[in-house]
């Protein structure tokens, strides 16, 4: 959409657009875009929530009236409600975490939770034949011990051939949480909402802790890159509240 709004501005059509991936946004220089905190595929928020969507759509257009550019990215200041607030999960997993776990006990933990909804991601294999915890290159153990090493400033763990290590990051636990997602909701009963799963994931697996543990360290490498997942990329906002 960023190189849409190009092609249209360069014929002398003002666009505005919603972006969903502020990084991607923000490379692609978009001349006015709206940065919203919303899960990817739901540009406005929340399904039948009409003002709310209203007020996302609104926010949008004003920046047409914007003559601070040539490029403008505004955020959003609000997250999306919930929209199926009263589904839970139905044989939710609890993991207990040490409440501060070193780097090897973290790692046993996250290991073991994979060990612990293996049959539920199986049945969510069974069903929809294929998954999307694939894009870091590694096995899901693989993924955790490659994330698990980062805790260690003085590790720098090799990425598959090709990969960039700050990206493998990123994806390694986008991996670990999508396959936890997808074992979680081949549970019965109803779908839980996006935000009883990321309550779940954030709240109450080791995982989870795994990635808020990495936040302080990030923020502290050597590298830009790995500084820039640390400080944008790893915990979304709507969970930074988690963060000691």
């Amino acid at each position: 959409m960023s190189a849409l709004g190009h092609f249209l501005e360069s014929a002398g059509i003002a666009t505005a657009g919603i972006s969903l991936v502020r990084e991607n946004t923000e490379l692609m220089r978009s001349p006015r875009a709206l940065w919203v905190p919303f899960e990817l595929g739901r540009p406005f928020g929340a399904p039948h929530a009409p003002d709310f969507q209203m007020r996302v759509l609104k926010s949008a257009l004003a920046l047409l009236d914007r003559t601070d550019g040539p490029v403008i990215l505004e955020d959003f200041p609000d997250d999306a409600p919930d929209s199926n607030s009263a589904a839970s999960l139905v044989c939710p997993v609890n993991f207990p975490k040490p409440p501060n776990p070193d780097e090897s006990d973290l790692l046993r933990a996250v290991l073991a939770e994979t060990a612990s909804l293996a049959p539920w991601h199986a049945l969510f294999m069974e069903t929809h034949g294929r998954s999307i915890a694939t894009v870091s290159g590694l096995d899901i153990d693989a993924a955790a011990r490659y994330a698990a090493a980062f805790l260690d400033p003085t590790e720098n763990p090799e990425p598959p051939e090709g990969k960039d290590p700050a990206s493998t990051l990123r994806f390694a636990i986008e991996d670990l949480r999508n396959w936890r997602l997808e074992a979680i909701t081949a549970q019965p009963g109803p779908k839980p909402s996006s935000k009883t799963l990321a309550d779940w994931f954030w709240g109450e697996t080791a995982t989870g802790a795994l990635a808020l543990a990495l936040h302080p360290v990030l923020l502290e490498s050597a590298s830009p890159r790995l500084r820039q997942v640390g400080a944008g990329q790893l915990v979304p906002r709507a969970q930074r509240h988690r963060l000691g």
